[in-house]
């Protein structure tokens, strides 16, 4: 999980050595050229730890165009370069994404998105609706006898639901994170950004265009004091409206019982026990 406190921008030239593959990222190279390449690299120690990240990021690059290494290294992360609003503990910490929400990102905690409710054939003819049908299964995946060392707590979103699996770890890039992640028919895209970034990820706040704030994107980590202007009272307003909205509700727990620091955040920021609306 690549979050840090420390972010700096590094420039470094490259020799493409006519990897033309590079070239649909930037249709001004040429091959055989070199070209000055920029990219951030992040520590939790010092700026000069974020450089030294950023420098072995740009040899990675290096090594792919003179095809060293495959671009497809499964022990790559990718970095999620957001501002740290609050640590709750080494593996789960709260940051702000582009578009201005509060986000939960956790090393260990299962989260799953499910967003694409559909209705099978007999539930249609049961005149229950997508959203019916899809907790309907995910109900009975719960209830699954190789699950019941688990415990689960299941959320309404305003598109969905979202899973939480307690009483165990999970490393979101293994195997045993992906199987769970298809039995309860997670979102593609969620499910693959959580083995690419390395950890599960949870919005605790609102989409802003749901309860109606101007959609504002955030510069992180560089920006002029022109822009932190803008973005620190933009985040008045937004966390202002926030207080009266849900993120997601809890409908039903099953399994092993249990609270810990990451729940109660979680369902304290979402005001997931309120009636309030969601958003």
């Amino acid at each position: 999980m690549r979050i840090f406190k420390y972010w700096v921008a590094y420039s470094q030239q490259l020799n493409i050595n006519g990897n033309h593959s590079i070239f649909r990222f930037n249709s001004d190279l040429t091959p055989n050229n070199e070209h000055i390449f920029t990219t951030y690299g992040g520590s939790n120690f010092s700026e000069d730890d974020a450089k030294k990240d950023a420098k072995r990021k740009l040899d990675r690059v290096q090594k792919i165009m003179n095809q060293e290494i495959s671009p497809d290294d499964e022990d790559y992360e990718a970095d999620i370069k957001e501002e740290i609003l609050h640590e709750i503990d080494s593996e789960n910490i709260v940051t702000r994404n582009r578009y201005g929400a509060e986000i939960l990102n956790c090393k260990k905690t299962m989260f799953i998105d499910v967003d694409n409710c559909y209705r099978g054939l007999f539930d249609i003819f049961r005149g229950l609706t997508p959203k019916e049908s899809t907790l309907k299964r995910i109900k009975k995946k719960t209830q699954r006898k190789d699950y019941s060392h688990l415990g689960f707590r299941v959320y309404e979103t305003f598109k969905g639901f979202r899973v939480m699996v307690v009483h165990k770890d999970f490393n979101p890039k293994s195997n045993e994170s992906d199987k769970m992640m298809r039995a309860f028919s997670a979102d593609y895209l969620y499910k693959r950004l959580c083995k690419k970034q390395n950890c599960y990820r949870a919005r605790l706040t609102p989409k802003p265009f749901r309860i109606d704030v101007k959609g504002i994107r955030i510069i992180f980590p560089k920006k002029d004091p022109i822009q932190e202007k803008r973005i620190t009272k933009w985040i008045e307003e937004y966390n202002s409206k926030s207080k009266n909205f849900s993120s997601c509700k809890l409908i039903f727990k099953h399994g092993r019982s249990t609270t810990n620091r990451i729940i109660e955040y979680h369902d304290q920021k979402t005001n997931a026990l309120t009636d309030y609306e969601l958003a």
